[in-house]
């Protein structure tokens, strides 16, 4: 039996790669679990929880969505946020704290615009006759 490896990605690189004993994930119609030996899948996810059982125990990963391919025992999960816990109260923390900087990103993006848009504005105002 072939056995089950996880990796897991974001944009800002490899986050889980590493041999598991199961997954369980959730796409559109619902749960569904992968053990060795499964059939190969591909799945869409959409912004929640997978789930991992490996020799530590069981691991959550919450995503922002994603896509997940399982072949030949290898399932690839790409996502463009992840974040990794062994318990659930951590994994609320940790997407809080993601979440929170996400925001101030954010804040810090539209100041640089709004700054950009005045300049540009500023330099029209001189430029005319």
């Amino acid at each position: 039996m072939t056995p089950l490896h996880l990796e897991l990605r974001t944009p800002s690189g490899l986050v889980l790669d590493q041999p598991v004993q199961a997954i369980t994930a959730e796409d559109r119609s619902g749960w569904f679990g992968i053990r060795p030996g499964r059939a190969d899948v591909i799945a869409v996810l959409p912004p929640g929880l997978l789930v991992f059982r490996d020799a530590d125990g069981e691991g959550f990963v919450a995503l922002a969505g994603g896509l997940l391919s399982l072949e030949a025992g290898r399932c690839r999960v790409v996502s463009l946020e992840a974040v990794v816990a062994r318990e659930l109260d951590a994994i609320a923390e940790q997407v809080a704290q993601q979440a929170r900087r996400r925001r101030e990103r954010a804040a810090l993006h539209q100041g640089v615009v709004r700054d950009l848009a005045r300049e540009a504005l500023r330099r029209l105002l001189q430029e005319r006759p």
